[in-house]
């Protein structure tokens, strides 16, 4: 993902986030997603229950 993007996403879900409970939840969402994505990242090229 380029920066800019980056850069506009994360402006873009700023305005969103209204209360210190809506930070938060988007931090938790943040984190869920990309612990997902690194685990998916180091399991690729191996078989499901390899």
């Amino acid at each position: 993902m380029q920066p800019e993007a980056i850069k506009s996403l994360a402006r873009e879900t700023a305005r969103g986030i209204k209360t210190e409970e809506d930070l938060y939840t988007f931090r938790q969402a943040l984190t869920r997603v990309s612990i997902e994505a690194a685990l998916n990242a180091e399991l690729d090229g191996y078989a499901r229950h390899e």
